[in-house]
């Protein structure tokens, strides 16, 4: 790649002593059922472009093409290689049982998703956490329940994150499990982005896939590089959408 913009992950690559091949913008692991689409500001730039490529991935090398981004590149390159080092199994493990749940005040909610998550924090109703020795090291966010016609009630965890470069082993069943015996519901709804993840993951706990959703353009503030949610159909920036989940209890 002559782009020299994401030297540091070829770095962290490098060190870890992880095979990888690159062609154009896209870079193969040998070992993993994953590559990476690194995506540099560009005005070509289109959804139905990326999401052709990640067909051709799949049907190629049989790989799910994971995009990053210029602007979070930039903006939050520490959480983004924290979720790299995630999916190499690189990151530090805890086991949740090892853990103490607490409620979190929004002022906390906010800086921990601030430091630890790719997206604008979500503050939410209801803001759980797990810490281990007075340390935050997960949180989660869900929103109020909402009561359906036929007497079922419904929330939706609105946003997750481990504090960067670890992993909880169980820790989100473990937030969900609190949430769900001190607030009734009858299942729980989530959106999985579809850029990072085919979710598995929460596939695996019990969530069930729903549907698509469509794909969110983004206008870039120039000052701050944080994005905007915009109705702009000729936007470059963008996500390849996410997958509605839900789980019943």
């Amino acid at each position: 790649m002559s782009n020299a913009y994401y030297t540091s992950l070829f770095d962290f690559l490098d060190v870890n002593n992880i095979d990888y091949s690159i062609e154009s913008n896209i870079v193969r692991f040998k070992d993993y059922p994953f590559s990476f689409f690194l995506v540099i500001q560009s005005e070509t730039n289109t959804y139905i472009d990326f999401i052709k490529k990640r067909e051709q991935e799949q049907d190629s090398f049989n790989s799910y093409l994971i995009f990053i981004w210029f602007d979070l590149w930039e903006s939050k390159q520490n959480v983004v290689l924290s979720k790299i080092k995630h999916l190499f199994g690189l990151s530090i493990k805890i086991h949740a049982r090892k853990t103490k749940v607490e409620i979190v005040n929004k002022l906390d909610c906010e800086h921990f998703f601030n430091k630890n998550h790719l997206n604008q924090p979500v503050i939410g109703y209801k803001r759980i956490g797990l810490s281990i020795n007075n340390e935050l090291v997960a949180l989660a966010s869900f929103a109020k329940r909402r009561k359906f016609r036929d007497d079922s009630y419904s929330a939706e965890l609105l946003q997750f994150s481990t504090l960067n470069n670890h992993h909880i082993n169980g820790g989100l069943s473990k937030l969900i499990k609190h949430f769900i015996k001190n607030h009734k519901v009858n299942s729980l709804m989530t959106y999985i982005d579809l850029d990072w993840s085919t979710g598995s993951k929460f596939k695996k706990i019990g969530f069930e896939t729903q549907s698509n959703r469509n794909f969110l353009n983004f206008k870039l503030d120039n000052q701050s590089n944080q994005r905007s949610v915009t109705n702009d159909e000729n936007s470059t920036i963008f996500n390849t959408g996410s997958i509605k989940s839900l789980i019943y209890f």
